[in-house]
């Protein structure tokens, strides 16, 4: 099986630093709905097999990166609000040096393992990844339930618990290669699935999967 983590496409937010976190968020601009367009018309050269199963969180942003894929494979995107955005909690919607710091720094030791710690104002590493790690396992099961060990099931996410999850899902990626190469608007991380992988809980999934892809690029060039 193949997990497919992709980046939602460009926002205002994005253009302007900001820290958009909450439910609805904003949408796309003009280029992230471009982006979203040529993910779908890429998807089978560069980055995986057809989907069979696509996931989304409640923001705005990913279900508008899903469209056009959804579409070109005639699926319904799963929408699961475990897989939202990492909230950032006392510096929503700031976009000042110290405000990036303080989230991009927190997330950062919950990539290393500090899952204690706690976005100031927002939630802790631990439950951040409680949440998307039990998405993750309740809909790759599912799919690979119905559409068996081949399956491939696309997650459409965000920048901040792409990094997260990757750390958590990925045997072979770190904190040093997700917080120094951030995936692009639409890039995608690959990760394959064992056929005889399956943990009874979502905490079984750490260290289970092996990445294919980061950023759209193998995992081996970014150490070239």
């Amino acid at each position: 099986m193949r997990i497919v983590l992709v980046r939602h496409g460009q926002t205002s937010a994005n253009t302007a630093g900001a820290l958009d976190t909450v439910r609805p968020g904003v949408p796309l601009t003009a280029e992230g709905r471009e982006q979203a367009e040529r993910l779908a018309a890429r998807w089978e050269s560069e980055v995986c097999g057809p989907p069979n199963v696509i996931a989304v969180s409640g923001l705005t942003r990913t279900r508008q990166t899903a469209a056009p894929l959804a579409r070109e494979y005639g699926l319904v995107p799963v929408v699961h609000p475990g897989i939202r955005e990492l909230r950032s909690g006392d510096v929503e919607m700031a976009s000042d040096v110290c405000s990036q710091v303080t989230y991009v720094r927190t997330i950062l030791r919950w990539c290393a393992g500090d899952l204690a710690a706690r976005m100031p104002g927002g939630e802790s590493g631990r439950e951040a990844l409680a949440r998307s790690l039990g998405a993750v396992h309740s809909i790759a099961l599912g799919a690979r339930a119905e559409h068996g060990p081949g399956a491939v099931v696309v997650f459409v996410v965000h920048g901040a618990l792409t990094r997260l999850l990757s750390t958590a899902l990925a045997d072979n990626l770190d904190e040093a290669l997700v917080n120094t190469h951030f995936v692009s608007n639409t890039g995608t991380v690959v990760m394959e699935w064992a056929p005889d992988f399956a943990p009874a809980t979502a905490d079984g999934l750490v260290g289970g999967l092996h990445a294919l892809t980061w950023n759209d690029r193998p995992v081996g060039e970014w150490g070239a």
